[in-house]
């Protein structure tokens, strides 16, 4: 029974360690910690860099749409007195048969498709009777007396001007200013 007492002897008390066996824990725990501490070091890389790709997929995101309102432009541009002349049609046609009728329906229905596809690449009619007089968005042709409106507001407008909207923020492009006429402010009595 002697063995049987020198195990019991060793489960009661507290292991003690030798020195080199608390050599060797304080290794690994060294290791431990090392690892540890790239451990971190590289989630927070990790990290960083997710950060860093969705800020520049964000950034290309932003880049392509401006890119791609600024291509469209020139094309917007030449279509601009076509816009004026459906315009000027739809206006100024007279109906007086039902043929007629069905005719501007849909000739209408055409003009506002057009318009429709044209507000979704961000090319918008701007609003200019009744504004505020301003040079960066209005060409003046003449100054009138005017009852309804007071001193430097748009009080008539000879031809549309059109802003291009960038997608995705605040900024807009005038492609053509509004052709004006500005009020002087009420006329002599």
């Amino acid at each position: 029974g002697n063995k049987k007492e020198e195990e019991e002897e060793e489960e009661e008390g507290p292991e003690v360690l030798t020195e080199e066996q608390e050599a060797q824990c304080a290794l690994i725990q060294d290791q431990i910690d090392e690892l540890k501490a790239e451990a971190e070091e590289k989630t927070s890389a990790h990290e960083r860099l997710k950060l860093e790709v969705s800020n520049f997929r964000t950034r290309t995101r932003a880049e392509l749409r401006m890119a791609q309102s600024k291509a469209a432009i020139p094309i917007i541009k030449e279509l601009l007195p076509i816009a004026d002349e459906f315009d000027l049609a739809k206006q100024n046609l007279k109906v007086e048969t039902e043929g007629e009728q069905a005719i501007k329906d849909r000739f209408d229905a055409l003009f506002d498709r057009m318009m429709d596809t044209w507000k979704d690449v961000g090319v918008e009619k701007m609003v200019a009777v009744g504004e505020d007089f301003n040079p960066e968005f209005h060409e003046a042709i003449t100054m009138m007396p005017s009852a309804d409106y007071k001193e430097e507001v748009v009080c008539n407008e000879m031809r549309a001007g059109w802003v291009l909207k960038i997608a995705g923020s605040d900024e807009q492009q005038v492609l053509r200013p509004s052709l004006v006429c500005v009020s002087a402010g009420p006329g002599p009595a």
